[in-house]
C-alpha cells in the first residue's frame, strides 16, 4: 500500500537499547545485592539491641542479688536489711544512669527503602556527577522512565544510597555511592 510508511508506528526504545546506544554498562545486580548485604551487616543492630530481653532480665535479677550480696557482706546482722535495701537502690540507680545516659546504646539495625525521585533530584549535590550524568542522559532518551533512589536508613539517617532507572518493566542500577565515595557507576 502506498500510505503504509506514513502510518508506521515508531518502535519504542527499550532501556537496554538506550544503554547500548550510549555504550553504557549498568552496575550488575550481583554487585548491588552484594553491596546491600555487606552494608546491612556493617550497620546492623548492636549487641545490646539484639539481646535486649536477656539484658533486661539480667538487670532485674541482678538488683535483688546486689541487695543479698550487700546483706551477706555484713553477716546478716541487725543492720543487714538496711544494707540490702541500700545495695539494691545503688544498683538500680547505676543501671538507670547507664541506660539513661546512653552509655549502653540500643541501636536498632538499618533497613533499605526505595522511593521515586524526579529529574530535579539529579541536581542535588550529594549525587556523584558521573551517576547524575548517566541518569540525565537516559531520562532524555526515555521519556516516562522512573528514577528510583534506594537508601540504607538507620534511625532516620541515610547511610548509603543507590540510583535505579526503570522503563517499561526493565530496571537497571546506575550507581552506588557512600558520602563522597562512589562505590560503583554505570560505564
Amino acid at each position: 500500500m502506498p500510505f503504509d510508511a506514513l502510518v508506521a508506528v515508531k518502535r519504542q526504545s527499550a532501556l537496554s537499547d538506550a544503554l547500548e546506544d550510549h555504550g553504557l554498562t549498568p552496575v550488575s545486580w550481583e554487585t548491588l545485592l552484594m553491596h546491600k548485604a555487606q552494608q546491612q551487616r556493617r550497620f546492623g543492630p548492636s549487641f545490646w539491641y539484639r539481646h535486649q530481653a536477656a539484658v533486661s532480665i539480667l538487670l532485674v535479677v541482678a538488683s535483688p542479688v546486689a541487695g543479698a550480696v550487700a546483706g551477706m557482706s555484713s553477716g546478716f546482722t541487725a543492720h543487714s536489711g538496711v544494707l540490702a535495701i541500700t545495695g539494691s537502690f545503688v544498683w538500680m540507680c547505676m543501671v538507670a544512669l547507664v541506660t539513661g545516659t546512653g552509655l549502653i546504646r540500643l541501636r536498632a539495625g538499618s533497613h533499605w527503602e526505595e522511593r521515586d525521585v524526579s529529574e530535579r533530584f539529579l541536581a542535588w549535590d550529594a549525587i556523584p556527577a558521573p551517576i547524575a550524568r548517566v541518569a540525565r542522559t537516559l531520562q532524555g532518551k526515555l521519556p516516562g522512565s522512573r528514577l528510583i533512589l534506594g537508601e540504607l536508613i538507620r534511625e532516620e539517617t541515610v547511610l548509603d544510597p543507590y540510583l535505579l532507572v526503570q522503563y517499561q518493566g526493565e530496571c537497571v542500577c546506575l550507581g552506588i555511592w557512600e558520602g563522597d565515595h562512589m562505590v560503583a557507576c554505570a560505564k
